[in-house]
C-alpha cells in the first residue's frame, strides 16, 4: 500500500503542486496570460505584438517560443517572424515560417523552437505575423507587460490597438526555457511523531548556479491520502541543509463550533517583520461574496491562528483585521475603515478551503472543497474564524519534500520510510 501511495504522490504533487508545463518537456514556462482567450487580434505588416519578459535568473537558456494563435480567413501574408530582443532592443534572435505549418483555424498553442540563447534581466519576445493571424489576447487585469514593436530600427511603439486598453490586454506568448535544476537527498532522522518527540527529516539540496531558494515538506496520510500538513523553509546559494520537524498535527479550520480538516495550509516567507507574526499562515480559498459571485483568493492567519486578512487573486484586500490595519495604518478609525473598504457581509459572504488528498482511481478528483464556511460574526473579531492545529489520528504517514530554486526549477522527493503516528 505504501508503495503505491508514493507513486500516485509523485504523480499528483508532479502535477498539481509542482510548477508544470505542457508546453515543452522538461521546460520552465514564462506566462503573463492566464491560459483563456477572450479576443483575437491582428496587426498591419509594419508592426508586432510583443511582450517583456524577466529572466528567472542570469544566463537562463531561452529555448522556445508558445504562441497562442489562428489562422486569420483572409490572410495577407503566409509568413510569420519572431524575434528575441535584449533589453537593450539588440537583435538575439530571429526565426521565419509559414503560418499554416504552425496555425490552424481554431485557436491553439504553437511552439516554434529557436536556437538556444542566453539570456539575463529583461528580453523582448515579438510575433510578427503580417495580418495573417490572430494573436490570442487575454482580457482582464493587464500585467503591463503586453507592448507593440516595430524592427529597422528595432523599438517600442506608442499602444494603438482598436477597442483594446492597454491596462487590459495581454498577449498570449510564452517564453520557454531551462537552467540546472536542483538535487537532493533525505535523510528520515525519526520516523515517529508525537508532540513530545516529532518526525524529523533532513534535505540535503544542491544547485549547479547557486540559486536555491526554498524547500517544503508535505506530509500525507498513507491510509486516505490527505495532505494533513505542509511547511516551506528559505533556501539560499548552491548548497544548503535543512531539517524539518512534524508533531504528528494538521491544519483545521475554525468557526462557530466547527472544526474542519485537514485543510490546505503553509506557512508564509517573506512578509514583513512587522506583519510577520499576523499572516503566519496562508491557505487558499475561494470567497462566496453574495449568490453567484465567487472570487479566487488567500486567506491568510496569525501565529495564534486568529484570520487576519483576505487577499483575491489580483492582490485586492477584501477584509484586513484591525490588528493589520493598526500597524499598515497606525491612526486610522478600524470601523470607518471596515464600512468603506471590506466587501465581507456578515451572514451573507462564505469562505470555501481547499481539502487534498492522493486520488485512489483516475475519476476521484484531487481537491475538495470545506465549506463554504459563512461568516457570522464581526469584522472586528475576525468574522470568529480561525486556523487550528489539531492531532492526527492513529496511522501512517509519507514525507515528501519539493526543492525549487530561483529558475522555477523544483525537484521533488519522497521519504524511504513511512512516519509512525501511535
Amino acid at each position: 500500500m505504501a508503495k503505491i501511495l508514493i507513486s500516485a504522490l509523485l504523480a499528483l504533487l508532479l502535477s498539481v503542486l509542482v510548477t508544470s508545463n505542457a508546453l515543452g518537456a522538461d521546460l520552465v514556462s514564462l506566462a503573463y496570460d492566464d491560459g483563456s482567450a477572450e479576443d483575437g487580434v491582428w496587426i498591419d505588416d509594419l508592426r508586432g505584438h510583443a511582450v517583456v519578459f524577466e529572466a528567472p535568473c542570469d544566463n537562463w537558456t531561452l529555448s522556445e517560443l508558445a504562441i497562442f494563435g489562428r489562422l486569420a480567413p483572409t490572410a495577407k501574408s503566409d509568413n510569420f517572424v519572431v524575434e528575441v530582443w535584449d533589453g537593450n532592443l539588440s537583435l538575439l534572435s530571429k526565426s521565419m515560417d509559414r503560418s499554416k505549418s504552425f496555425f490552424g483555424d481554431n485557436f491553439t498553442w504553437s511552439v516554434v523552437d529557436i536556437p538556444d540563447i542566453k539570456v539575463s534581466g529583461s528580453f523582448i519576445v515579438s510575433f510578427y505575423e503580417f495580418a495573417g493571424v490572430y494573436m490570442g489576447a487575454d482580457i482582464g487585469l493587464a500585467s503591463g507587460r503586453s507592448i507593440l514593436t516595430a524592427r529597422t530600427p528595432n523599438r517600442i511603439l506608442p499602444w494603438d490597438v482598436q477597442n483594446r486598453s492597454y491596462n487590459e490586454t495581454n498577449w498570449m506568448i510564452r517564453a520557454l526555457g531551462y537552467s540546472p535544476a536542483p538535487s537532493i537527498r533525505l535523510e528520515i532522522l525519526s520516523d515517529k511523531a508525537s508532540q513530545n518527540s516529532p518526525a524529523k527529516v533532513l534535505v540535503k539540496a544542491n544547485d549547479a548556479d547557486s540559486n536555491l531558494k526554498s524547500a517544503t515538506l508535505y506530509i500525507v496520510d498513507n491510509k486516505t491520502g490527505e495532505i494533513v500538513w505542509s511547511e516551506v523553509k528559505a533556501l539560499k546559494g548552491g548548497s544548503a541543509d535543512v531539517q524539518f520537524s512534524w508533531p504528528g498535527t494538521m491544519f483545521q479550520i475554525s468557526a462557530d463550533g466547527l472544526n474542519a480538516g485537514p485543510v490546505f495550509a503553509v506557512n508564509t516567507l517573506e512578509i514583513l517583520e512587522n506583519l510577520s507574526s499576523l499572516l503566519a499562515y496562508s491557505a487558499p480559498a475561494i470567497l462566496d461574496l453574495e449568490k453567484n459571485l465567487t472570487i479566487s483568493a488567500t486567506a491568510y492567519f496569525g501565529e495564534d491562528g486568529k484570520f487576519n486578512a483576505l487577499l483575491d487573486t489580483y492582490g485586492g484586500a477584501q477584509y484586513l483585521s484591525q490588528d493589520v490595519v493598526n500597524r499598515t495604518r497606525p491612526g486610522i478609525d478600524y470601523a470607518q475603515y471596515a464600512k468603506n473598504n471590506i466587501s465581507l457581509i456578515k451572514d451573507k459572504s462564505g469562505i470555501g478551503f481547499l481539502k487534498m488528498k492522493i486520488p485512489s482511481n483516475p475519476q476521484e478528483a484531487s481537491t475538495a472543497m470545506i465549506g463554504p464556511v459563512m461568516l457570522s460574526g464581526s469584522p472586528l473579531r475576525s468574522y470568529g474564524l480561525s486556523l487550528q492545529k489539531a492531532k492526527v489520528g492513529m496511522g501512517e504517514y509519507v514525507m515528501l519534500v519539493e526543492v525549487q530554486d530561483a529558475a522555477y526549477n523544483t525537484v521533488s522527493k519522497v521519504g524511504e520510510k513511512t512516519i509512525k503516528v501511535a
